[in-house]
Protein backbone atom coordinates (compact mmCIF):
# COMPACT_ATOMS: atom_id res chain seq x y z
CA UNK A 1 0.00 0.00 0.00
CA UNK A 2 0.99 3.30 -1.10
CA UNK A 3 1.51 6.60 2.46
CA UNK A 4 -1.60 8.76 1.78
CA UNK A 5 -0.45 11.72 -0.52
CA UNK A 6 -0.49 14.87 2.35
CA UNK A 7 0.11 17.18 -0.25
CA UNK A 8 -4.15 16.72 -1.21
CA UNK A 9 -4.44 17.75 3.01
CA UNK A 10 -2.09 20.49 2.66
CA UNK A 11 -3.65 21.82 -0.31
CA UNK A 12 -7.01 21.55 1.43
CA UNK A 13 -5.79 23.11 4.19
CA UNK A 14 -4.23 26.30 2.34
CA UNK A 15 -7.25 26.34 0.57
CA UNK A 16 -9.44 27.23 3.35
CA UNK A 17 -6.97 29.06 5.83
CA UNK A 18 -6.76 31.91 2.56
CA UNK A 19 -10.34 31.49 1.68
CA UNK A 20 -10.46 32.47 5.81
CA UNK A 21 -8.28 35.38 5.10
CA UNK A 22 -9.72 36.52 1.95
CA UNK A 23 -13.35 36.17 3.50
CA UNK A 24 -12.42 38.12 6.64
CA UNK A 25 -10.04 40.88 5.02
CA UNK A 26 -12.06 41.49 1.90
CA UNK A 27 -15.55 39.89 1.61
CA UNK A 28 -16.92 40.65 4.83
CA UNK A 29 -15.63 44.84 4.50
CA UNK A 30 -17.16 44.31 0.90
CA UNK A 31 -20.56 43.46 2.11
CA UNK A 32 -20.59 45.29 5.18
CA UNK A 33 -19.84 48.47 2.70
CA UNK A 34 -22.35 47.12 0.09
CA UNK A 35 -24.78 46.38 3.38
CA UNK A 36 -24.31 49.93 4.61
CA UNK A 37 -25.01 51.31 0.75
CA UNK A 38 -28.71 49.39 1.01
CA UNK A 39 -29.26 50.89 4.20
CA UNK A 40 -28.66 54.11 3.19
CA UNK A 41 -30.19 54.39 0.19
CA UNK A 42 -33.14 52.49 1.75
CA UNK A 43 -33.41 55.71 4.41
CA UNK A 44 -32.83 57.80 1.41
CA UNK A 45 -35.79 56.48 -0.83
CA UNK A 46 -38.08 56.68 2.58
CA UNK A 47 -36.71 60.03 3.58
CA UNK A 48 -37.36 61.51 -0.03
CA UNK A 49 -40.82 59.51 -0.12
CA UNK A 50 -41.60 61.41 2.81
CA UNK A 51 -40.85 64.30 1.40
CA UNK A 52 -42.14 63.69 -1.68
CA UNK A 53 -45.35 62.90 -0.32
CA UNK A 54 -45.28 65.94 2.34
CA UNK A 55 -44.79 67.98 -0.98
CA UNK A 56 -47.61 66.80 -3.10
CA UNK A 57 -50.13 67.28 0.25
CA UNK A 58 -48.53 70.86 0.41
CA UNK A 59 -49.10 71.21 -3.39
CA UNK A 60 -52.04 70.29 -3.14
CA UNK A 61 -53.12 72.47 0.06
CA UNK A 62 -52.29 75.37 -2.15
CA UNK A 63 -53.70 74.61 -5.10
CA UNK A 64 -56.85 74.20 -2.69
CA UNK A 65 -56.22 77.83 -1.37
CA UNK A 66 -55.37 79.04 -4.52
CA UNK A 67 -58.88 78.37 -6.09
CA UNK A 68 -61.30 79.45 -3.24
CA UNK A 69 -58.98 82.41 -3.12
CA UNK A 70 -59.61 83.12 -7.10
CA UNK A 71 -63.02 82.24 -6.47
CA UNK A 72 -63.47 84.73 -3.15
CA UNK A 73 -61.87 87.29 -5.88
CA UNK A 74 -63.97 86.66 -8.24
CA UNK A 75 -66.81 87.22 -5.81
CA UNK A 76 -65.97 90.36 -4.37
CA UNK A 77 -64.44 91.79 -8.19
CA UNK A 78 -68.42 90.99 -9.13
CA UNK A 79 -69.74 92.87 -5.99
CA UNK A 80 -67.66 95.69 -6.19
CA UNK A 81 -68.19 95.71 -10.17
CA UNK A 82 -72.32 95.58 -9.77
CA UNK A 83 -71.77 98.12 -6.53
CA UNK A 84 -69.72 100.45 -9.19
CA UNK A 85 -72.73 100.53 -11.92
CA UNK A 86 -74.95 101.30 -9.32
CA UNK A 87 -73.44 103.84 -8.14
CA UNK A 88 -72.75 104.78 -11.92
CA UNK A 89 -75.82 104.98 -12.67
CA UNK A 90 -76.81 106.70 -9.91
CA UNK A 91 -74.64 109.67 -10.83
CA UNK A 92 -75.51 109.64 -14.21
CA UNK A 93 -79.14 109.49 -13.55
CA UNK A 94 -78.17 112.97 -11.42
CA UNK A 95 -76.76 114.54 -13.71
CA UNK A 96 -79.79 113.88 -16.37
CA UNK A 97 -81.57 115.91 -13.36
CA UNK A 98 -79.56 118.54 -12.56
CA UNK A 99 -78.75 119.02 -16.83
CA UNK A 100 -82.97 119.05 -17.24
CA UNK A 101 -82.78 121.67 -14.03
CA UNK A 102 -80.48 123.41 -15.65
CA UNK A 103 -82.13 122.99 -19.60
CA UNK A 104 -85.47 123.93 -17.95
CA UNK A 105 -84.35 126.76 -16.35
CA UNK A 106 -82.46 127.94 -19.36
CA UNK A 107 -85.23 128.03 -21.54
CA UNK A 108 -87.18 130.16 -19.23
CA UNK A 109 -84.84 132.75 -19.01
CA UNK A 110 -84.56 132.22 -22.62
CA UNK A 111 -88.48 132.50 -23.03
CA UNK A 112 -88.48 135.59 -20.87
CA UNK A 113 -85.93 137.13 -22.33
CA UNK A 114 -87.28 136.54 -26.05
CA UNK A 115 -90.83 137.90 -24.68
CA UNK A 116 -88.94 141.36 -23.45
CA UNK A 117 -87.74 141.59 -26.64
CA UNK A 118 -90.42 140.85 -27.96
CA UNK A 119 -92.15 143.08 -26.31
CA UNK A 120 -89.33 145.80 -26.47
CA UNK A 121 -89.66 145.58 -30.13
CA UNK A 122 -93.39 146.02 -30.23
CA UNK A 123 -92.99 148.59 -28.13
CA UNK A 124 -90.24 150.59 -30.50
CA UNK A 125 -91.89 149.00 -33.46
CA UNK A 126 -93.50 152.33 -34.34
CA UNK A 127 -90.44 154.22 -33.83
CA UNK A 128 -88.57 151.99 -35.72
CA UNK A 129 -90.67 151.98 -38.47
CA UNK A 130 -90.34 155.74 -38.26
CA UNK A 131 -86.22 155.35 -38.80
CA UNK A 132 -86.76 153.12 -41.45
CA UNK A 133 -89.02 154.80 -43.70
CA UNK A 134 -86.85 158.00 -43.04
CA UNK A 135 -83.02 156.13 -44.06
CA UNK A 136 -85.11 154.35 -47.27
CA UNK A 137 -86.69 157.91 -48.04
CA UNK A 138 -83.72 160.07 -47.41
CA UNK A 139 -85.98 162.59 -45.50
CA UNK A 140 -87.57 162.80 -42.11
CA UNK A 141 -90.85 161.32 -41.48
CA UNK A 142 -93.05 162.07 -38.71
CA UNK A 143 -93.50 160.02 -36.15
Amino acid sequence: MTPPNLSLLLIMGCFWLAYLVIRRLLLNPIAEVTDERQRRLDDAEATWSAKHDEYTTATQRLETELEDAARSASQHRAEVRKQALSERQDHLQGAHEEADQRLEGALQTLDRDAQAARDELRRRAGTLAGVLASHLLEREVAR
